[in-house]
Parts: structure tokens; C-alpha cells; sequence
């Protein structure tokens, strides 16, 4: 489901802070899933756990964000589940957009929204550390000089 359309004032409110990404900062596998999607979205799209930023996008209901990944795009709409990827990607690399194109195919939406539900629904059974979803800063690998 998509939640409602915002008003025009809280979105004038959040246009600075959209589009945004929102997942379940509590959820160990939600948090490696945010690192790729940030690596993905390269700056085109924050990606921030729902309980920091959920109070940016006011009229995205919270128990639907707990069950599924949101995207709130620059006009307010948000999307859900198997849809908030597919928009992340057309946002993130426009020119992957056609590799999308078949979501939506009459019946492939409704199965990628239910392979999307059926692996929400088991999040909490993967064996991923909790923790947040930044990436720890590490030394800089350098290739040996080639000879």
C-alpha cells in the first residue's frame, strides 16, 4: 500500500531532506541492506533508519514503515516494499531504468511485492549482527606496483 500524499506545508517542510530512503535502524539485516543501498544511491538519495528520520515525512505511517523499506521521493510520494527499490534505482542510475521495466509487467509486480513480503517477514531470522549502517572506516588497500 502507498501511503498518502502529503500536505503542502510539511512538504515544503521536508523538500531539503527528500528524497529519502527509510529502514528499520533496529533491524540487523535492514542495516547491511542500507549499506548497499547508500553505496547505490552515491549521494542521490539519503538513506537513514526510519526512527531518525521518519519525523521528516510526516504523513508515512510508522507501523507500515516497521514492516516494509520506504521511499519518499522529491514530490512527497512514497513507496513501499519491492517498489521503494525499484525507485531507488530509477533515482540513483536513471540509465538502469530499463533493466525495471518489466516490474511492470501485468503480475510481476505483485510477485516482487510478495517475494519482497516474504523475506520482510523473516528479517529478524538472519544471522547479521545488529549495529549501525555505516561503514566502519578501514585502512586503504594498495595494490602492490606492478612490474
Amino acid at each position: 500500500m502507498t501511503p498518502p500524499h502529503p500536505d503542502p506545508d510539511a512538504l515544503a517542510a521536508a523538500r531539503d531532506r527528500l528524497p529519502v530512503l527509510l529502514y528499520d535502524g533496529g533491524c540487523g539485516f535492514c542495516g547491511q541492506l542500507a549499506l548497499t543501498a547508500r553505496r547505490l544511491a552515491r549521494g542521490r538519495v539519503r538513506v537513514e533508519p526510519l526512527q531518525r528520520a521518519l519525523a521528516d515525512v510526516p504523513w508515512v505511517d510508522a507501523d507500515a514503515a516497521m514492516r516494509a523499506l520506504h521511499l519518499v521521493d522529491r514530490d512527497g510520494r512514497a513507496y513501499a516494499g519491492a517498489g521503494a527499490i525499484v525507485r531507488l534505482v530509477r533515482i540513483a542510475r536513471p540509465w538502469w531504468g530499463v533493466l525495471l521495466l518489466p516490474y511492470h509487467l501485468p503480475g510481476l509486480r505483485h510477485l516482487a511485492d510478495l517475494a519482497y513480503a516474504a523475506v520482510a517477514a523473516r528479517r529478524g531470522t538472519c544471522a547479521v549482527p545488529r549495529g549501525p549502517a555505516e561503514p566502519e572506516p578501514g585502512p586503504v588497500r594498495r595494490s602492490p606496483p606492478r612490474m
